[in-house]
């Protein structure tokens, strides 16, 4: 394969990390605000709730495509939505409860999902050297991502993230199935046209399909009948968290045409951070170990949105002649 990565849309650059940022608040502070009623307010598994709120969210963007007169996907399209969500429904069993029915398997801690996640960059790098990509990763986003993850180590607690032995199988499937999921992003975006509101409102609407068959397969007996009543005090989150899922998934995929994949895949770090700056704004100066946790990410995440190939050609270090 060649070494090009296929090109993204013209976009005002300022308007692309103005949506970086904007999904990181969305995926971090915002989602944990719209989130942390949802376990109160409704009666049921989180999965079941989370195909519930994709399914309005997904309803949503597509009416909208609809009143709009956007095209719609077609077959192929729909096989490439089917790609980027195999990671993740390759992944269900592997979550608490679901793993729990596979007594060889041994769950590992949430540090070790967050931190194999936070490498998505380095994966992408692998393929790329791998040549199963076509998209290049500068050097400096490689660095920054060694750095970032260093800087979230610093904040994180040993345990969360410490391997024993019998966990060693799942902390296999988990670092395969992020290189899966990077890989799907490369296959995705060079395959799907069209409009980013039918993109994200189908591609709600089929996970919303696999998140219900996997609680129906793992949780369906803990199904309790709901009256009017917590319907009505479902209502409200419901809607707030279809609101945010669909902000959220209609600027993922709106990003990824339009960053280099080196950048998109930063979006972990970024928000994390984005997550953490709420307390540093409000608290201020409290932990010399947040506070460099903070500053290294966030310095981690500009170079590598400023990191370009280009910039690391021979000639342009001055290296090319005597």
């Amino acid at each position: 394969m060649t070494s090009a990565e296929p090109a993204a849309r013209e976009t005002n650059p300022a308007k692309v990390v103005a949506g970086f940022v904007a999904l990181a608040l969305l995926a971090g502070p915002i989602t944990t605000f719209a989130f942390t009623p949802y376990p109160f307010a409704m009666p049921w598994w989180t999965p079941l709730g989370s195909a519930a709120s994709s399914l309005l969210a997904g309803t949503a963007l597509l009416l909208v495509c609809v009143a709009r007169k956007r095209r719609m996907l077609d077959a192929k399209q729909w096989l490439v939505l089917l790609v980027l969500l195999l990671p993740q429904w390759l992944s269900s069993p592997l979550s608490a409860p679901a793993i729990r029915s596979f007594p060889w398997l041994h769950e590992t801690g949430w540090g070790v999902a967050f931190l194999v996640a936070l490498a998505a960059p380095l994966w992408l790098a692998l393929l790329s050297a791998l040549q199963l990509v076509t998209a290049p990763v500068p050097r400096a986003v490689v660095g920054a991502t060694i750095a970032g993850i260093a800087a979230v180590c610093l904040v994180i607690p040993t345990e969360a993230y410490a391997i024993a032995l019998k966990q060693t199988p799942v902390l296999v499937f988990q670092m395969l199935l992020a290189i899966l999921t990077v890989f799907s992003w490369a296959y995705a975006r060079p395959r799907l046209g069209g409009g980013t509101l039918a993109v994200a409102g189908s591609y709600l609407m089929l996970s919303a399909l696999g998140n219900a068959g996997f609680w129906l397969l793992f949780e369906g007996s803990a199904w309790q009948p709901i009256g009017w009543v917590e319907w009505r005090q479902m209502a409200t989150p419901l809607l707030v968290q279809a609101a945010v899922i669909g902000a959220t998934w209609w600027l993922w995929f709106w990003l990824l045409q339009r960053m280099t994949l080196a950048a998109f895949a930063m979006r972990a770090l970024a928000t994390w951070t984005a997550s953490i700056l709420p307390g540093f704004v409000l608290f201020g100066f409290m932990s010399w170990r947040v506070d460099l946790a903070l500053g290294i990410a966030a310095a981690a995440v500009v170079v590598a949105l400023r990191a370009r190939v280009t910039d690391e050609q021979p000639v342009v270090l001055g290296l090319g002649g005597p």
